[in-house]
């Protein structure tokens, strides 16, 4: 459980997976990147960064959550800990031991995407954050209740598209080389386009593959 602990670098897997990203990336042109302040992210983004000649902008809204003393404990351990289930079943009850509550991370969250959205009314944003935070962006995203967010899965090196703040989820937890492998002539990219088209019932007119 990093959580908030310093100096984690990423691991041979995630260097190639930030490599992917920096690939899957290349065609998108973003207005603003922001990036939690922890080493893992901006070690994440930072091929991306050479590669487009871009910078970042720290942003400690998107920090991964607080787990106070629980930070630093392995995750075999932590499931013997009685309040386990509770952060399964019940999370928005829960607040780490020293550390964060579920529903203070979740206003946090919402405070950042806001915070975005309305410094970028236009043009795409992309935000480098960590696992709970960006399940809690979906769960936001899709009005649903924060005890079950634990049901969304979101894995290292993927990307998930939001439009915010109109909470439209157009896609989540995408491995980033099978983003990087779609055209834009098959999806458009990571853009929003047609958002209206694509909200409709059945899907809309055209029929292809989904991630």
């Amino acid at each position: 459980m990093a959580g908030r602990i310093g100096n984690i670098a990423l691991s041979k897997l995630g260097l190639k997976q930030a490599h992917q990203i920096a690939g899957a990336l290349a065609q998108e042109s973003f207005s603003k990147i922001y990036v939690s302040p922890l080493q893992r992210c901006a070690e994440t983004i930072e091929p991306f960064l050479m590669k487009s000649r871009k910078k970042a902008i720290k942003e400690p809204l998107f920090l991964e959550m607080d787990y106070g003393k629980w930070s630093g404990r392995k995750l075999s351990e932590l499931r013997r800990e009685k309040h386990w289930k509770s952060i399964q079943s019940e999370p928005s009850r829960f607040t780490f031991p020293s550390g964060e509550s579920f529903v203070a991370a979740e206003r946090r969250i919402k405070r950042g995407l806001n915070k975005v959205a309305r410094s970028n009314p236009k043009g795409k944003v992309l935000v480098v954050s960590h696992g709970d935070p960006i399940k809690i962006a979906v769960q936001l995203a899709l009005k649903g209740d924060l005890d079950s967010f634990q049901r969304i899965v979101i894995d290292p090196g993927s990307v998930t598209i939001i439009d915010w703040p109109s909470g439209t989820l157009i896609g989540a937890n995408i491995p980033a080389k099978s983003l990087g492998s779609r055209t834009k002539k098959q999806d458009g990219g990571l853009s929003k386009r047609m958002l209206s088209n694509r909200r409709v019932l059945g899907g809309g007119t055209n029929v292809s593959t989904r991630i």
